[in-house]
């Protein structure tokens, strides 16, 4: 601590100084140099002073005794602080780090099991999740979630079964991670669609913007690029990269946009069964080899219809709740 200008000491000494001055000389009186200081004043305070002739000392006014004890009281408060302080510096460090730990629990139960929670969205419906670190997820028709109440520690880690457009908050530290059983996509932050439907034979992963990693249990499959759609067959464990043209295509169906696009009918009748919760039984198996190109944002399944037998031979017939298809005669 800087010592103090003598002016302000002696102020100080003769109950002059303002609070603040004091206070800043008090506390200089705790430090080693005050206390050595202090102590040499009144030593030669008491050297100038004969016995019985007291009052006659005019050089500097004696502190009193409650100014004494004040200042005394001040140094020993100090002094036990400074033996707190030193416990302290053992301490504090172990504190916070225990502190720290107790934050990160807090926040994302590292020491306990914070639990799981999954979500069904079925036939007919969409929805939308945000997830504790401000990641989002959109959740397409027909699609299963399950994710950690807290993340863990070193990464965010979600299982899915269905389809569903991720939008990741950055966090370099803590990777997110969606698992897929057969695969799973690795990212930093990033937004990226995911298409992965038990019944069907092939995994998508479709990225926007950023970067991610496909990887299966034992190997890395690919790194990803913007622009680039990943194609991974469970059966033969083949991955395959293309670059569509229409990337934003592949995430239409999160604006409630349907798009085909030289698409198989079994294809568009899956995504319309997820889509509309409708039950399609086929009466002529010929029929499977059309192919269907269609933008809709009707969300009339008659009107879908309609305009998918203007372009091949087929026709969609409701009966009792089911459609039939069969070729037109």
């Amino acid at each position: 601590m800087k010592t103090p200008d003598k002016h302000i000491i002696d102020r100080t000494l003769d109950n002059t100084a303002t609070p603040e001055e004091a206070r800043q000389v008090i506390r200089w009186f705790s430090t080693p140099e005050g206390s050595r200081y202090l102590s040499s004043l009144m030593d030669e305070d008491m050297e100038k002073i004969q016995p019985g002739n007291e009052e006659l000392y005019a050089e500097r006014s004696i502190p009193t005794d409650e100014m004494y004890r004040f200042i005394m009281k001040k140094i020993h408060l100090q002094q036990r602080k400074r033996i707190i302080f030193r416990a302290a510096a053992i301490l504090i460090p172990l504190l916070l780090f225990l502190g720290q730990f107790w934050y990160i629990d807090k926040r994302i139960d590292l020491f306990t099991d914070s639990g799981y929670e999954e979500i069904y969205v079925p036939k007919g419906e969409r929805m939308q999740l945000i997830f504790q670190d401000g990641s989002r997820a959109t959740l397409n028709a027909e699609t299963r979630i399950k994710y950690p109440r807290k993340f863990g520690f070193s990464e965010r880690k979600v299982e899915l079964e269905g389809e569903a457009f991720f939008e990741v908050s950055p966090n370099k530290d803590r990777p997110f991670i969606v698992d897929m059983k057969d695969v799973n996509v690795k990212v930093l932050g990033t937004t990226f669609d995911v298409k992965a439907y038990a019944t069907d034979p092939d995994i998508f992963v479709t990225l926007e913007t950023g970067k991610v990693v496909l990887a299966n249990n034992s190997s890395s499959l690919a790194h990803m690029k913007p622009g680039e759609k990943a194609t991974y067959n469970r059966k033969s464990g083949v991955c395959k990269i293309s670059r569509p043209e229409n990337i934003e295509h592949t995430s239409a169906w999160k604006n409630n946009q349907i798009i085909f696009n030289n698409t198989p009918l079994s294809e568009v009748i899956a995504t319309l069964s997820r889509w509309y919760n409708v039950e399609f039984t086929i009466a002529d198996s010929s029929v499977l080899y059309y192919n269907y190109t269609l933008t809709s944002t009707d969300q009339d399944i008659k009107q879908i219809l309609k305009d998918l037998e203007k372009i091949t031979p087929v026709q969609f017939i409701e009966e009792e709740g089911i459609i039939r298809i069969e070729r037109k005669k």
